[in-house]
């Protein structure tokens, strides 16, 4: 069957990924030392230095349509197979829905590792939040592409599934959607803690600093906009 890394690596057809790279020079995306290490251990499994032998695919902003459809081209060979996955309700659907990182590599046995990382930077009053029904939606319909075959369950893929943000969400554990039967993942992004927002209901411009709290910032007005 056709390789699955490389399948997903051919859908990928985002201008943003390649300009980024051309930018810093680098013809694919790489992980640095630090979050390859942090994102290994946070999902309990060893990522693999990229070398010729090893490949490890990382992209950005990666459709979830086209997860799907690696994982049919893959694992499919029969037309008819392939056309009724590809229409089964809730996966492959007229939007662009997408994940913020994808990061997919095999490890000693052959076996494929996808790691799904959500990320959350800001909102007006700070660091943002996860939308319960916005993670609840795309955590449900990958859950779909994933468990495509009932009786198999896609044994030779593993999947995890890691929210990334300034600060860690609230009952995480309990009341936010599980992964695969499992309790999503989080891990910090680190954001500076100063930021502009302009207000487009007035044009007026507000400065955030981080105050004490875990996510709360102090605004102050240094343009007061239209009145």
């Amino acid at each position: 069957m056709p390789d699955l890394i490389e399948i997903m690596e051919s859908f990928n057809r985002k201008e943003r990924f390649f300009l980024v790279a051309q930018a810093l020079g680098k013809p694919e995306f790489e992980l640095s030392d630090d979050f390859w290490q942090k994102l290994g251990d946070k999902v309990g499994v060893p990522i693999p230095k990229e070398s010729s032998e090893k490949k490890v695919f990382v992209a950005m902003d990666y459709h979830l349509n086209w997860v799907h459809a690696s994982l049919v081209l893959s694992h499919y060979s029969e037309e008819s197979d392939r056309v009724s996955l590809l229409n089964l309700e809730g996966t492959t659907e007229d939007n662009q829905q997408d994940i913020d990182l994808l990061v997919a590599f095999k490890d000693e046995s052959s076996r494929c590792h996808l790691i799904f990382v959500e990320a959350k930077g800001y909102d007006a009053k700070g660091f943002a939040g996860f939308g319960k029904v916005e993670l609840v939606k795309k955590v449900d319909r990958l859950e779909k592409i994933i468990n495509l075959d009932k009786e198999s369950g896609h044994q030779d893929v593993e999947t995890y599934f890691c929210l990334a943000s300034g600060y860690e969400p609230k009952n995480l554990t309990k009341d936010w959607p599980e992964w695969n039967g499992k309790p999503l993942l989080w891990m910090p992004l680190s954001l500076p803690e100063n930021r502009y927002v302009l207000n487009y209901s007035d044009f007026s411009i507000v400065e955030l600093n981080k105050g004490n709290g875990i996510s709360t910032f102090k605004p102050q007005t240094i343009v007061h906009g239209r009145s």
